[in-house]
């Protein structure tokens, strides 16, 4: 390939086998600086090509975006800056709420911050080039022994990372990491939750919260959770405004934007009645859970010692703690599930209920101890035979009046 440079420069001090100017007093070496300066462009373009295209330009085609690049100014292609893991954070955090989902770009920033925070805490720099294998077991074990996260919620704040990882690849911010990405990930690892028995919710319904109206509000928005099995981010806003023609519960799920219609349960019409209709006003979910530790803790049937499973540095052991401490505000919405379907419910009629749009899902709420399986089992039999005694007496009095 031959390209005008639009250098002169005179024979006698041109060096052809180098082609550069000679080393003489006599002779402009500007132009060897110009011709270092073109060359490094053509390698460039060359190299590009190669990379994006996977093969390697043609004569007249390289030629050309050389001439295009370095005489008209015109980048043949764009050049994308190198941006630091932090800031790819901060990029896709903008895409989520583009996106219209600001809960996931309020993850995404939650799991940004415990980067820089860990990164703090073990002199390790945030960025791309720094994620290796010890990175990412000092990472997990400063989760699980400083931060005391569950197993679920390392396996998805990796999940996250991994996100980014991709995104920025995909983007051509990274070419590759120093780290197997299919082993990123921890192993998803249930985690042991309860629901509440019919007598464990009774006794929540009949506690005297009278003397302190912060936790009896949280109470009742509890309750709220129980009574119609909707996540914290629906129940926690619920008012009067989502109840249509008196008769039912309309609301758009936030984490999905779809509608759930239930009916005005009368247990739910009965908080809305204590509050005149105007509930209390939503609270973060931290300060829900730490408020409803106070109610649970006044229980005595949340008292007993329940066996959980528990991951302490990579072991999974078994440990007792008291049934309260295991409540949270998302137990409401396993509670829900799990009464329904010990007094017969089908798991298409809560899934209705619930907005769950997989029965797999649905499954995984249900918590029935042996007993409650069993007093299900004996619920579906005396039904069954009720409608077997009925279709008998009916029968009887059809007979009779045939032979009349």
């Amino acid at each position: 390939m031959k390209i005008y440079t639009k250098q002169v420069v005179d024979p006698k001090f041109w060096d052809k086998q180098k082609r550069r100017v000679r080393n003489s007093i006599k002779a402009d070496f500007s132009i060897n600086g110009t011709l270092n300066e073109m060359e490094n462009v053509i390698l460039e373009l060359f190299e590009r090509i190669t990379q994006e295209f996977g093969r390697k330009p043609e004569p007249k085609e390289l030629k050309n975006l050389f001439e295009l690049e370095y005489f008209e100014s015109k980048p043949q292609f764009s050049k994308k800056k190198h941006k630091s893991l932090l800031e790819v954070f901060d990029e896709y955090e903008k895409r989520m709420l583009a996106e219209n989902k600001p809960k996931s770009a309020e993850k995404y920033s939650e799991v940004k911050k415990g980067l820089i925070e860990f990164g703090k805490k073990y002199k390790y720099e945030i960025q791309f080039e720094t994620i290796n294998e010890n990175f990412r077991n000092d990472f997990i074990e400063y989760m699980r022994t400083e931060k005391l996260y569950a197993e679920t919620t390392i396996h998805r704040k990796l999940k996250f990372v991994k996100t980014i990882i991709n995104y920025a690849i995909d983007c051509k911010y990274i070419r590759e990491m120093n780290i197997n990405l299919k082993r990123f990930v921890t192993p998803y690892t249930e985690a042991d939750t309860i629901s509440l028995t019919q007598s464990e919710l009774e006794e929540i319904e009949n506690l005297d919260l009278s003397k302190s109206p912060k936790l009896d509000r949280v109470r009742d928005k509890f309750l709220l959770g129980c009574y119609t099995g909707l996540r914290f981010s629906d129940f926690i806003r619920i008012n009067k405004n989502h109840i249509e023609d008196g008769k039912y519960l309309v609301i758009k799920q936030k984490k999905t934007d779809k509608i759930i219609t239930q009916p005005f349960w009368n247990s739910v019409k009965l908080i809305f009645e204590k509050y005149e209709y105007n509930l209390p006003k939503p609270i973060s979910e931290s300060n829900f859970n730490s408020y409803l530790k106070e109610v649970t803790k006044l229980c005595e049937t949340l008292k007993r010692e329940q066996e959980i499973k528990q991951n302490v540095k990579g072991k999974v052991v078994r440990i007792t703690k008291p049934r309260h401490l295991l409540v949270t505000s998302h137990t409401a919405r396993r509670t829900f599930s799990t009464l329904k379907a010990e007094s017969g419910w089908d798991l298409e009629d809560i899934s209705t209920a619930t907005g769950h749009a997989s029965i797999k899902t649905l499954r995984t709420y249900i918590k029935l101890n042996d007993k409650q399986k069993a007093d299900r089992l004996a619920k579906i039999h005396d039904n069954m035979e009720e409608k077997k005694q009925g279709k008998n007496k009916e029968a009887k009095v059809v007979q009779m009046k045939v032979s009349n």
